[in-house]
């Protein structure tokens, strides 16, 4: 079982031998009491921080959008499994706010994505521009070209959506994709040999890219991709390089995606405004090409105006405020004040295909003829405790403040009160879970050290301006 606290620890300790180790001191003196300041209480870590998410109100499947002829048939062909290891499930409903930003973006509007951490904003932009794709794929029209262009901040965060891409795509060879950042190759030998040495099956085998993912410059200066993953300094040298060129004459450009877009601000946001600008002025039809933002972070309606005023800045195009798509919590109501002992979640949190035996043994089976996930969010509506991990974690708390919360009335270790938010995680009904915890832990760099030159020896992390 994953153990915030300790996890925590071990980290803080390694932090601590790195910085000991890093700014080794001979004088011994000096050395105990840096140790001695760098264990202190939030001298240089703090957490774990407890951020617990809830579930968010459903609007419908993508079959039965399929069926409303709200977007394209392929959708049931894009992904040839079952339904249970698909990426996109069919039958699972989609969050309200993916929804509305799928319908609002095929009705041609420029969108601002600002939803929380966890809530599913990269399906906010994907299924629009998938829907793009399968539609033409389905006219006959989807010849070499860009049409999508995901522009992130750091390479971390468009490795990870190539991750998605290749389990959702290796079974459509028709849509390709490719990521052009520094880190791509140039000559496809290269790459392909630093592909299968990253890349292996279950096996330890190497394993070769999917043929609709193009792996490096060579063979995207000539194909461009249908979906092309770059960050915004890469796309500034991309506009400068005559090899580059076809990426951006053979576009067929539909959507510019610009995740974390709060980050463009200052003179990294007047930078980026000026490099959408001279993209937009060279490719065709500039026009048709919709954006998509998407950030945690722009603020909530009472700042309407701001984010448009600042979407429109950025992006050298028109908003609208129905374009602004914010998500809606669910929180299911509580259906009784149930008290459980404790040991009840640490044996569903060490036996999880236990659990209807469990639940059944201790009288806590609320949902007896549903399945597991559905049976523990049954559970968690009858039960006090949820109720109070409820109110004490409205805001971000320690686990200090949560354990002490949690057993204030039902005495309770540590270990337990980490199994009971453990089996909460793993509560849900209709695809939704009940709750989304997130563990939280913040490490610091050091400014320096300061230490006195006279007995006693001293050593402070901050500057000390008093006499001592």
């Amino acid at each position: 079982m994953f153990d915030p606290i300790t996890m925590s620890e071990e980290l803080k300790e390694t932090y601590l031998d790195y910085i000991t180790t890093t700014f080794d001191m001979a004088d011994p003196g000096y050395k105990q009491e840096l140790l001695k300041r760098l264990r202190e209480p939030g001298a240089v870590a703090r957490g774990p921080y407890l951020d617990i998410g809830g579930s968010y109100e459903t609007g419908h499947t993508l079959r039965e959008l399929i069926a409303a002829g709200s977007i394209s048939p392929l959708f049931s062909e894009l992904e040839p499994v079952a339904e249970e290891n698909r990426e996109l499930k069919l039958d699972r409903p989609l969050y309200l706010h993916q929804e509305t930003a799928l319908l609002a973006a095929n009705a041609g509007k420029n969108l601002v994505v600002t939803t929380g951490t966890g809530s599913g904003k990269t399906e906010s932009f994907l299924l629009p521009i998938l829907e793009e794709l399968l539609q033409e794929e389905a006219a006959g029209t989807l010849g070499p070209g860009v049409r999508a262009m995901l522009i992130y901040p750091m390479n971390a965060l468009a490795n990870d959506q190539m991750k998605r891409m290749r389990a959702l795509l290796k079974g459509h060879p028709a849509i390709s994709y490719g990521v052009y950042n520094g880190d791509t190759e140039h000559s496809q030998s290269r790459a392909l040999e630093r592909y299968r040495g990253t890349y292996r099956d279950s096996a330890g085998n190497p394993i070769d890219p999917a043929q609709n993912e193009f792996i490096s410059r060579e063979v995207m200066q000539k194909t461009p991709p249908h979906i092309l993953v770059t960050n915004y300094s890469m796309l500034e040298y991309m506009m400068l390089r005559p090899k580059d060129d076809r990426v951006f004459s053979g576009a067929s450009l539909r959507y510019i995606v610009l995740d974390e877009a709060h980050i463009y601000k200052g003179a990294t946001g007047i930078e980026t405004s000026l490099l959408l600008r001279r993209l937009r002025a060279r490719i065709h039809d500039p026009e048709r090409v919709q954006y998509l933002l998407t950030s945690a972070t722009l603020g909530g309606p009472e700042d309407d105006n701001a984010i448009i005023q600042f979407a429109e800045r950025l992006c050298g195009a028109s908003f609208r405020r129905d374009g602004i798509i914010r998500s809606t919590e669910r929180r299911p109501h509580m259906l009784a004040m149930l008290d459980f002992p404790p040991q009840l979640y640490e044996e569903l949190d060490d036996h999880p295909e236990e659990a209807s035996g469990i639940l059944a043994r201790y009288k806590a089976d609320f949902a007896p003829e549903s399945g597991t996930g559905e049976k523990l969010y049954a559970h968690f509506l009858h039960c006090r405790l949820f109720d109070v991990l409820r109110r004490a974690a409205r805001t971000p708390v320690t686990t200090a403040e949560l354990y002490h919360a949690l057993s204030t009335d039902t005495p309770m270790t540590q270990r337990q009160a980490t199994a009971f938010i453990s089996v909460c995680a793993r509560a849900e009904r209709d695809g939704a879970s009940l709750i989304k915890p997130r563990y939280h832990f913040f490490v610091r760099a050091l400014e320096g050290a300061y230490v006195t030159l006279t007995e006693p020896k001293k050593l402070f992390l901050q500057r000390k301006l008093e006499e001592l």
